[in-house]
């Protein structure tokens, strides 16, 4: 009970000394308000891409409908009618819009013709430059004038086929809907088998990882104010052995109420698996990430050394950890990396057993390496 004691103290002015720093203060702050913030322009009209939509005959059923299929609802591409074919290309031009979708005046009888031969000029794309995401966009346009293009199809094949050539097209569409599954053909699913909440936001998607990332500068920054405490002797009143796990408290101090003020944002964000079983998991993430600091800051001879790492580090684990991207590069260097164990974990229960496995390892890793560097600093 009085180690337990003492352990409060220490903890106690470890933190006063940190809540008295304007700079950390404003950190704690920002937080939830960033996630806030974020969450409200999720909430406006916005997309990765934007797209210029334009009839050149407004009066056309089948392009009247594809454009209304990608102008309502949630989607990552903000899709925007322009005035006339002219407009969207001007948008284009002027960096407006990323690309211009132009239905033809024609839209009806071009898919008639692909029904017919396999080829038809239905819609026109006009794009500055071509990359990944413009590709990727034009998978939802083909999703989009898709069901237009199977009643052709359909229509095309009764005609042909089955001879029905003076069908009328209300007949047609009547046999063509009675064939017609409105049931729902994917269903998302956690590796868990519980369904997956697939109403979230793009734009609020990665601000769990981003937090994971905050942390771990939060545990760096504390690592940095522990080599000046050494440089000036602050306490060298303390045996070896205690001061070798001063620098872990201090990181702890330091990471567990940016801890808490990641779990107010994600709460306000509305990105929280479960409260329990996120604020576990965040719990069990802040020794191991704390750990990690420590064990670098062992590592690393001098402050210049753990200072030029931060950005280092930080460019490493927005790009190997599952932040934005899970790309799955270099496995084994990703797997050293405390976000990544938490971000797994999260959203897989049994992926908590390697985060508590990956701890263990760090505190063995951290003892050992902080007591090889009292031994080569002679104390």
């Amino acid at each position: 009970m009085k180690a337990f004691r003492r352990f409060l103290l220490w903890y106690g002015l470890f933190s006063k000394r940190l809540l008295r720093r304007p700079a950390y203060l404003a950190v704690l702050l920002l937080v939830p308000l960033f996630a806030v913030a974020l969450t409200l322009f999720s909430q406006q009209k916005s997309g990765v891409l934007t797209v210029a939509l334009a009839l050149e005959d407004p009066r056309d059923p089948a392009a009247s409908a594809a454009v209304e299929r990608l102008t309502r609802g949630d989607s990552i591409l903000l899709c925007e009618l322009a005035e006339s074919p002219e407009a969207a290309r001007e948008a284009v031009r002027s960096g407006r819009a990323d690309a211009a979708w132009i239905f033809s005046d024609d839209f009806e009888a071009a898919l008639q013709h692909f029904a017919a031969r396999g080829y038809a000029d239905a819609v026109t794309v006009v794009e500055r430059e071509d990359n990944v995401l413009l590709m990727l966009s034009r998978e939802l346009l083909f999703a989009a004038i898709y069901p237009e293009t199977s009643f052709e199809l359909f229509s095309y094949y009764v005609e042909t086929e089955i001879g029905l050539e003076d069908a009328e097209p209300a007949l047609l569409r009547q046999y063509y809907a009675s064939g017609t599954i409105a049931e729902q053909v994917v269903r998302f699913e956690t590796v868990e088998g519980k369904e997956a909440d697939g109403s979230g936001s793009y734009l609020t998607a990665p601000l769990r990882g981003i937090l994971a990332l905050l942390l771990v500068l939060c545990g760096m920054a504390s690592g940095l104010y522990c080599y000046r405490e050494e440089r000036s002797g602050s306490f060298v009143w303390l045996s070896a052995r205690k001061r070798r796990w001063l620098p872990l408290l201090s990181h702890l101090t330091a990471i567990l109420p940016a801890a808490l003020a990641a779990l107010a944002a994600m709460a306000l964000a509305g990105i929280t698996v479960e409260p329990g079983r996120e604020a576990l998991m965040l719990l069990l993430y802040v020794p191991a990430t704390a750990l990690f600091c420590e064990l670098l800051r062992c590592l690393c001879p001098a402050e210049a050394h753990y200072g030029a790492l931060i950005p280092v580090l930080t460019a490493a684990m927005l790009v190997l950890c599952p932040v934005f991207l899970d790309l799955n590069l270099l496995g084994p260097l990703r797997l050293l990396l405390p976000p990544t164990w938490y971000l797994r974990a999260v959203w897989n229960g049994a992926e908590l057993l390697g985060l508590l496995l990956y701890t263990l390892a760090l505190l063995l890793l951290t003892a050992l390496a902080s007591f090889l560097r009292q031994r080569r600093r002679g104390y």
